[in-house]
């Protein structure tokens, strides 16, 4: 083996599997070459404890000359004379590096690595004030491995004052967590929001009567002659009639529409796959619509070939007319979940009809179940003598 040297690296052409020329002042110094022409120094060695081979990557020829690579793997050798485990060591020193960075750069990296992959446009679009304006100026300074759980509570009661937006930012929270423990940025077992109750959040259901129903009905009815967006009222019409997402509606095309069947066929739903039974009056909706050339959506944008982003402008014009101004278009959902229940609908289909994951999502309509379960317990009583 002859001694290491750049004229010997570069005299030594790549072949067909990867080889290593050794040195022969330093053991277990080489540098390996691929197929593809890379070359790399590298350092071999028994580890003291386990005696099991192991090798570093000291770096790449080119970006190191041969007395830089020829300096470090003297250093790891005198380290194995020692009994040092260097790779080991190496790991380790990666793991202390990546626990010592601020969570304001671990947030970077997973955004980069999750959000952008996992979360959908309107998810990121929904989280990220919460991110700017509540996440980042109480946690960014921190060290990533330094928070606990007392600082998830002391952000939790930073919401006191404050309406909304804390069950959601600690959701966020809880799972940025999770992916850290995950890349070796905290001790495994480590979520501090695990235990952490979500409460804080007011839960904001309202719920049209019959008479709210009827009046949004003329003020739509009546708006199909104004200038308001004819895609932006049929939208709202169809979130009244289906239960549905805003997001399910406004992103909804014609390939999924399937009329003569009477559903919607949703791939990539907030659940995931999920079918839609269309009623009545939203195969009506859905056939009135004027289809777009080019454009393969049902609620168009106002740009060619786009989708509705929202329905703000027309909503507050339509509920302003209807004198129903505390009213949310998420509360169209709400409503029809009670409209379904007034007529009957057990509160296991209602959440079939509203897509939820688990019913016990859908608990929180059961005490608009009272007034049928009254019905039917007197349907009952009339058995007894």
């Amino acid at each position: 083996m002859p001694k290491i040297t750049k004229k010997v690296i570069d005299s030594n052409s790549p072949k067909e599997k990867d080889y290593i020329i050794w040195d022969d002042e330093i053991k277990g110094f080489g540098c390996r070459i691929f197929p593809g022409g890379k070359k790399t120094y590298v350092f071999y060695y028994r580890a003291p404890v386990t005696r099991k081979f192991s090798y570093i990557k000291i770096g790449l020829h080119g970006n190191l000359t041969v007395d830089e690579a020829r300096i470090k793997a003297k250093r790891l050798a005198l380290s194995v004379s020692d009994g040092i485990d260097v790779k080991a060591e190496k790991k380790q020193e990666i793991i202390e590096e990546q626990k010592s960075i601020l969570f304001t750069d671990f947030w970077q990296i997973f955004t980069d690595k999750y959000i952008a992959k996992e979360h959908k446009p309107s998810t990121i679009r929904g989280n990220k004030s919460r991110i700017k304006n509540n996440i980042l100026p109480f946690f960014g300074a921190k060290k990533i491995a330094d928070i606990e759980r007392r600082d998830i509570l002391a952000f939790k009661d930073s919401f006191s004052h404050v309406q909304g937006n804390c069950s959601k930012c600690l959701i966020l929270l809880s799972t940025a967590f999770d992916q850290a423990e995950l890349w070796g940025y905290r001790n495994q077992n480590s979520n501090p929001c695990k235990g952490v109750k979500r409460q804080g959040d007011k839960k904001m259901e309202r719920f049209l009567t019959d008479a709210e129903l009827k009046k949004l009905e003329e003020i739509l009815t009546a708006q199909c002659s104004s200038n308001t967006s004819p895609y932006s009222l049929a939208a709202i019409w169809m979130l009244m009639f289906t239960g549905c997402r805003a997001g399910e509606v406004f992103t909804l095309q014609w390939k999924d529409v399937h009329l003569e069947d009477g559903h919607l066929y949703l791939k990539d739903s907030k659940v995931g796959v999920r079918t839609i039974a269309l009623n009545g009056k939203a195969k009506q909706i859905l056939t009135s619509l004027q289809k777009q050339e080019g454009n393969p959506y049902v609620f168009c944008g106002k740009l060619p070939g786009t989708c509705l982003y929202d329905v703000k402008r027309a909503w507050h014009k339509v509920r302003t007319l209807a004198a129903i101004p505390d009213v949310r278009i998420h509360d169209l959902r709400h409503s029809f979940a009670s409209f379904a229940l007034k007529q009957g609908v057990d509160l296991y289909t209602v959440s079939k009809l509203l897509g939820h994951k688990n019913i016990s999502t859908t608990t929180r309509y059961a005490h608009l179940e009272l007034d049928h379960l009254k019905e039917a317990t007197n349907k009952v009583a009339g058995v007894f003598a």
